[in-house]
């Protein structure tokens, strides 16, 4: 990532720092397409402890590649839960890079959470990437639409 901050120093220690990123957010802004532009900008988006937060959710399945349509969905939940909490529709997508620390594929047990993400302008739209505890997640795309479920209380 380019200015968000997630660096290891041990084993599930992690020092998460979205603070340059938040900072650079209204140069960037402008140049994100509506969609991504929303998502990052949310109030919640980077407060580790608001609901609305990507910090600890787990990607329910991590499909390889876009549709032919160029149609890419990526589903969330928090850990210990198999209700879908956020869901991430891209559309345009020009690629799709699954990424993992040991080089093999990216496996989704239950640790393998998101520890943050990044939103930025792109040719092609936008491109976003999700820096997962084994691995990196990065799409680019036109735009992209973020839903979360309604908080239960």
């Amino acid at each position: 990532m380019k200015y968000v901050v997630v660096e290891q120093h041990g084993q599930g220690t992690y020092w998460h720092d979205p603070g340059p990123y938040v900072a650079k957010l209204s140069e960037i802004l402008p140049a994100l397409p509506p969609g991504a532009r929303a998502f990052a900008s949310h109030p919640e988006h980077y407060d580790f402890s608001a609901p609305r937060c990507v910090k600890d959710l787990r990607p329910r399945e991590l499909p390889a590649a876009a549709d032919d349509l160029g149609y890419y969905e990526l589903r969330f939940a928090w850990p210990g839960c198999e209700s879908d909490v956020l869901t991430i529709r891209y559309r345009g997508v020009s690629s799709v890079h699954l990424t993992s620390d040991d080089g093999g594929p990216v496996e989704l047990p239950d640790y393998n959470s998101v520890r943050l993400d990044e939103v930025l302008p792109h040719e092609a739209g936008c491109s976003h990437e999700l820096r997962l505890t084994t691995g990196t997640v990065r799409i680019e795309c036109a735009d992209l639409t973020a839903g979360w479920a309604p908080i239960s209380s």
